[in-house]
């Protein structure tokens, strides 16, 4: 039986972390951080680019939580359900990520037989000062479980208002390219990725080919599935060292899984969610020392998107009085 420990440690600077400790992982969270998990040590190795500033709120490191807008809005404005909106926070514009990245969260945690997990909530009310950037009053609840086969994050969002809350969700992790990215395969089985200009998406969908093809390989013989195993996973002939990316893939639901196969550690974590996650962010920057598979629900700019009724926008939308969920989960599959 594995054994399974939770618990918090105050840090030097006064802000908390949390740790969860099993099936030879070790994860730690930063509630006060926009419940940040900044750190993911597997088999006594950080999993996650290195940083010298762990507790940031921000999306430069760890896995940043994305709500309720999820990458870039089109100078910092949208219209909804009859507000307009400049998207502001400590009266800066915020073009990025939304409004939940450094929100502190109240937290639990705690143990079972064969999981250990963390709970936060957040909420967005009339007396939040930026309320006025998105006036939708709502509540997001977040669960990381750690078991021996995963890490699992759970998320719901309610809407406290009385009007239909129009959001997305998306988390942003930062894997450590491990000194070596020509050894690290990706692999997105998606057809399409979203056509952008400055960053931005037209709506337009487009076939993926040549480098942004991430698709699994077929008939290649050689690490994981050369088992003789019909499930075992396939890959794409693309390092994170091969081609510059920072673009959207579409066409991911519950059954597909985003893999990312380190040769040299004869491992691949992949990455599976619910259907809402329609969406990947591939994002490969050579002057960094880490690389990010997003899973996300929405298009980029997705407010502004659907205001001009394009359907590529992936909008949810939760009336008032309602919870809706999903999950990302992370596996380790070993060679």
């Amino acid at each position: 039986m594995q054994n399974f420990k939770a618990y918090e440690q105050r840090m030097d600077s006064g802000a908390v972390q949390v740790a969860l400790e099993g099936a030879g992982a070790q994860i730690f969270i930063a509630p006060g951080s926009g419940f940040k998990l900044y750190s993911a040590i597997y088999e006594n190795r950080q999993m996650l680019m290195p940083t010298d500033e762990p507790l940031q709120g921000s999306a430069s490191n760890g896995v940043p939580i994305l709500f309720p807008f999820p990458n870039r809005t089109r100078d910092c404005k949208y219209t909804y359900g009859g507000h307009t909106c400049e998207v502001k926070k400590h009266g800066e514009p915020r073009y990025l990520h939304g409004m939940m990245i450094d929100e502190p969260f109240t937290y639990n945690y705690g143990v079972t037989a064969d999981s250990a997990w963390c709970s936060g909530v957040a909420s967005i009310t009339p007396d939040k000062e930026y309320f006025a950037s998105y006036p939708f009053p709502c509540t997001l609840k977040l669960t990381y479980t750690l078991t021996a086969e995963s890490l699992r994050l759970d998320y719901k969002v309610t809407n406290d208002g009385d009007e239909t809350l129009p959001y997305g969700f998306a988390i942003h992790p930062y894997f450590d390219k491990m000194g070596d990215p020509d050894s690290i395969t990706i692999t997105v089985p998606c057809d399409e990725l979203y056509e952008a200009e400055e960053m931005l998406p037209t709506g337009r969908l487009l076939p993926v080919e040549g480098d942004f093809d991430l698709r699994p390989a077929k008939g290649e013989k050689r690490g994981l599935f050369a088992r003789e195993d019909k499930n075992a996973p396939a890959y794409s002939s693309h390092t994170v060292g091969s081609f510059f990316l920072d673009h959207v893939y579409t066409g991911l639901d519950s059954s597909k899984r985003a893999l990312i196969h380190y040769e040299k550690l004869g491992l691949t974590l992949a990455l599976r969610a619910s259907d809402e996650f329609k969406n990947m962010v591939v994002y490969t920057p050579a002057n960094r020392p880490g690389f990010c598979l997003e899973n996300q629900t929405n298009a980029t700019d997705f407010l502004n998107l659907h205001a001009k009724g394009i359907p590529t926008a992936n909008i949810l939308e939760l009336p008032a009085g309602q919870t809706r969920g999903g999950f990302i989960e992370l596996t380790v599959i070993k060679d």
